[in-house]
C-alpha cells in the first residue's frame, strides 16, 4: 500500500497512539535515522562555518542569491517542488 502523509497528519495519526507504541516507533525511527546519514560537521567545524557566513554578511557579501537558494534546495529535496 502506498500512501503520502504529510508531516502533520502523521504526527496526528502518531498522537493516536498508545503510549507504548509511541515508544516503539520512535526508538525505530531514531535508528532509521542514525544509519541513514551521519552529520558532516562536527561542533567545532560547524562553529567555524558558521563565523565564516556571518564574517562574510558583515562585510556586506550576499551570498547566494534568492533564485540560486531555492535552485539548489529544489536539488536536493525534489519533493519540494
Amino acid at each position: 500500500m502506498n500512501a503520502n502523509l504529510s508531516v502533520n497528519q502523521l504526527w496526528h495519526l502518531a498522537q493516536s497512539l498508545s503510549a507504548d507504541n509511541k515508544r516503539w516507533l520512535g526508538e525505530r525511527l531514531i535508528e532509521e535515522s542514525r544509519e541513514e546519514a551521519p552529520c558532516q560537521y562536527t561542533a567545532e567545524e560547524m562553529r567555524q562555518r558558521l563565523l565564516q557566513v556571518e564574517t562574510r554578511i558583515l562585510q556586506g557579501d550576499p551570498g547566494l542569491s534568492n533564485e540560486e537558494v531555492e535552485e539548489e534546495l529544489l536539488e536536493e529535496m525534489p519533493w519540494l517542488k
